[in-house]
């Protein structure tokens, strides 16, 4: 029986090798696009996979997370990085005070075992911890990432912090903070 333990990370259990055998390759073939105000579901045919600069870029990233102050988890089986999520340190806008969830990612061997659930409510509570009462996240638009964080409870964001936005083709996401945390 695989045991997997959650912790956060530091500034040392961040270097630039620390996913080199992590799988990640996204094979995209519905897509949320807005249309007039409205998302509407679409075909795409589009692949992301990570190549080792990718990797060691995302490490670099995850240390600019801790350097802002921010949280970085790390699910592990043994010692073996399977998942991780990130919240940079800034809080930000108008109507809410909004923590942003720049990354949430599991190794593809490892997805549909409730890791992902498991890291965003960490996420959330780390985010809680710093002050914030939502949860930002500018997600890639795709169907399948778009429907974990409905599940989780999200909601198309109230309000859009710039800052926060990766592309103007994601969807942003809002996750309230003061709703607890219940079972998908």
């Amino acid at each position: 029986m695989e045991k997997i333990s959650l912790r956060r990370l530091n500034i040392s259990d961040l270097h630039p090798q620390m996913l080199i055998d992590f799988h990640h390759i996204q094979s995209i073939t519905s897509k949320w696009v807005k249309k007039d105000g409205a998302w509407e579901l679409e075909k795409a045919s589009a692949l992301r996979q990570w190549d080792e600069a990718k990797k060691v870029w995302m490490a670099q990233y995850l240390r600019q997370q801790l350097d802002r102050n921010g949280c970085v988890l790390g699910a592990f089986e043994n010692n073996r990085l399977i998942g991780f999520a990130a919240v940079d340190g800034g809080i930000k806008g108008q109507s809410g005070k909004y923590a942003n969830l720049t990354l949430l990612f599991i190794d593809d061997n490892w997805k549909r075992r409730g890791i992902g659930t498991k890291l965003f409510r960490q996420a959330c509570l780390c985010a809680a911890g710093m002050g914030a009462d939502k949860l930002f996240i500018s997600a890639v638009p795709s169907y399948e990432t778009v429907a974990f964080y409905f599940k989780m409870g999200c909601l198309d964001a109230e309000e859009v912090i710039d800052e926060f936005v990766d592309t103007e083709f994601d969807r942003y996401l809002e996750y309230s903070l003061n709703q607890g945390y219940e079972e998908p």
